[in-house]
């Protein structure tokens, strides 16, 4: 995407920009979400596209994070519509999560369960966790790009972190205990 897209008319625009800071986020929040990097970045592209073809301008309102969020999340979640309607599975994660410092093989087998038990929640779940924690997102900004009430927002990243616990308990790095 250059800035060779951008009409003249709309030239004060500062698309390049937006999606030369969120891009990579977008398709990383996108790649999570659908299972698969290649259908993410996929998604990703077509929905800065739509932001551009719609004359969309959500920097003009402050902070373009969550209004780009709503607009990727409802471009997975129409993905995966379609993905359902062809019968068609993905493939597995091949997504990096954020790491720590551990041997490789640790890390490694850390951000698969993760990856794999972030997967295993429902949308809903799975969604408000990627948003705040792996995009590091506010909360109040995950509830505007959900469309949900703050307490809605809140109970649902609770319940999830409880879901990942009671799948993510058997590791050693995420017990309780020292």
């Amino acid at each position: 995407m250059s800035g060779a897209l951008v009409p003249e008319s709309q030239a004060g625009w500062d698309f390049a920009r937006l999606v030369q800071e969120y891009f990579s986020r977008a398709v990383r929040f996108c790649a999570r979400m659908l299972g698969d990097i290649g259908e993410g970045e996929e998604v990703a592209q077509q929905a800065f596209v739509q932001l551009l073809e719609k004359g969309h301008r959500p920097w003009e309102k402050g902070d373009p994070l969550p209004y780009l969020f709503a607009v990727l999340r409802n471009a997975c979640v129409d993905h995966v519509r379609k993905r359902k309607r062809r019968s068609a599975e993905g493939d597995a994660n091949e997504v990096a999560a954020p790491g720590r410092d551990l041997s490789n093989a640790e890390a490694h087998e850390i951000r698969h369960a993760l990856l794999e038990a972030v997967a295993k929640l429902e949308q809903a779940q799975r969604e408000v966790i990627l948003l705040r924690f792996f995009e590091g997102m506010e909360l109040a900004d995950v509830a505007t790009t959900t469309g949900r009430t703050l307490g809605a927002t809140a109970m649902l990243i609770t319940r999830a972190k409880a879901k990942l616990k009671e799948m993510l308990g058997r590791l050693p790095a995420f017990r309780d205990e020292p």
